[in-house]
C-alpha cells in the first residue's frame, strides 16, 4: 500500500490515527475534512477541504489521489445530536459514504476501505448476554446507531458486489486527549479544568452515572485501525473494545481524585439521552486473533491525559 486517504481527517480520532500512521508506516497520507487546517504538528500529510456530501468535488478528488487504502472516519458522531438533527446525521453518515464508495467505483480504484462503525449498533442487550460479539444481533436505538448499521451494510454490499477489500470496525466507547466535551470523559475533564481555573462554579454537572461502558483509549483504537488495515480479513467486522465495563461513576471518581479542588456533583436532566443503554461490554477476541491487537494504555492514563489536555486548553484561553 502506498497512497492512503483519511476522511474526517480534522476530527478527534483522525488526529491520533494520523500520528499513528506517520510513526508506524511509510504510506503517503492525504486527509479530507471541513476545517481550514489540521491541528496535527510535525507529520507528513496533505490536507484538503472536501465535503463528502459534495459528490462532484469528491469524485474529482478521488480521481486525482487514486488511493490504495481509505480510512473512512468522516461522520456525525454524536448520539445526542442525532436526535436533534437526524437529517444531518443520515446525510453525512450514509449519503457521504455512498458518495465515497460510488466515487471509488467510478474511478476504477482497487482500494482497501476501512469503515469506522460503532458499538451503538448493538442497542440494548441484557447484561447476562455480555460481552457482545460480532455475531450479536444488531438492535440500533438512535438515529446515529441506525446510520452506522446502514454504513456497514452498504460497505458489505460493495464487498460482495465488487469483491472489494472492505473492513469494518465497531468501536466501543473511546476517550483521550482532544475529544469533544460532548462525550462523557471529556465533559467531566473540561468541567474540572474550568473549576480549577476559577472560571466555573465548583459544581460538576452529570447525566446517568449508573451506565456501565467499555472504554478504550483512542490511541489504542487507532492502533487497532492500522492493524485491521494491514492484517484484517476482507468483509470482516471487528469489535474494538477493552472487554471491561466500568460504571461512569467510577470514571468520575477517578477524575476527581486527580484534582485538589473541592468539587460538588449535580444531576442534570438535560444530559440524559432519550434511549440510554444500561451496560455495554465488547468481546475483541476476533481482533486479537487476526491482528494480535490488545489494549495497552491503562484507563488511569487515559483520564489523566484527557484532564491535562483540558487544563492546557483552559490555561491558554484564560
Amino acid at each position: 500500500m502506498d497512497r492512503v486517504l483519511i476522511t474526517g481527517a480534522d476530527g478527534f480520532v483522525a488526529s491520533h490515527l494520523i500520528r499513528e500512521l506517520d510513526r508506524e508506516t511509510d504510506w503517503k497520507l492525504t486527509g479530507l475534512g471541513l476545517k481550514p487546517g489540521l491541528e496535527v504538528d510535525g507529520v507528513g500529510i496533505e490536507y484538503r477541504v472536501v465535503d463528502l456530501t459534495d459528490r462532484d468535488l469528491l469524485l474529482e478528488t478521488l480521481e486525482e489521489i487514486r488511493p490504495d487504502g481509505i480510512f473512512h472516519l468522516a461522520a456525525q458522531p454524536s448520539v445526542a445530536f442525532s436526535w436533534e438533527d437526524p437529517w444531518a446525521t443520515y446525510g453525512v453518515n450514509l449519503i457521504g459514504q455512498l458518495n465515497l464508495l460510488e466515487g471509488l467505483r467510478k474511478t476504477g480504484a482497487q482500494a482497501s476501505v476501512h469503515i469506522a462503525c460503532s458499538s451503538e449498533e448493538y442497542g440494548k442487550v441484557p447484561a447476562e448476554q455480555m460481552p457482545l460479539g460480532e455475531e450479536t444481533p444488531l438492535n440500533p436505538c438512535s438515529h446515529y446507531a441506525v446510520s452506522k448499521v446502514a454504513q456497514e451494510t452498504l460497505g458489505r454490499m460493495y464487498h460482495q458486489a465488487f469483491g472489494w477489500r472492505v473492513l469494518i470496525t465497531r468501536g466501543f466507547n473511546q476517550a483521550g486527549p482532544g475529544q469533544s466535551p460532548d462525550f462523557v470523559v471529556s465533559s467531566f475533564a473540561r468541567q474540572i479544568a474550568l473549576i480549577e481555573a476559577g472560571r466555573s462554579e465548583p459544581v460538576l454537572k452529570v447525566g446517568n452515572l449508573e451506565a456501565r461502558r467499555d472504554f478504550t483509549d483512542v490511541r489504542d483504537t487507532v492502533r487497532a485501525y492500522r492493524l485491521v488495515m494491514e492484517k484484517g480479513a476482507p468483509g470482516a467486522v471487528y469489535n474494538v473494545a477493552s472487554g471491561t465495563a466500568r460504571p461512569v461513576s467510577e470514571l468520575l471518581e477517578m477524575l476527581l481524585s486527580f484534582s485538589e479542588a473541592a468539587i460538588g456533583v449535580e444531576r442534570d436532566p438535560d444530559r440524559q439521552r432519550p434511549s440510554d443503554i444500561p451496560v455495554v461490554m465488547g468481546d475483541c477476541s476476533r481482533l486479537w486473533s487476526d491482528t494480535g491487537w490488545e489494549p495497552l494504555i491503562p484507563l488511569e492514563r487515559t483520564l489523566l491525559d484527557t484532564l491535562d489536555y483540558w487544563r492546557a486548553r483552559v490555561g491558554r484561553a484564560a
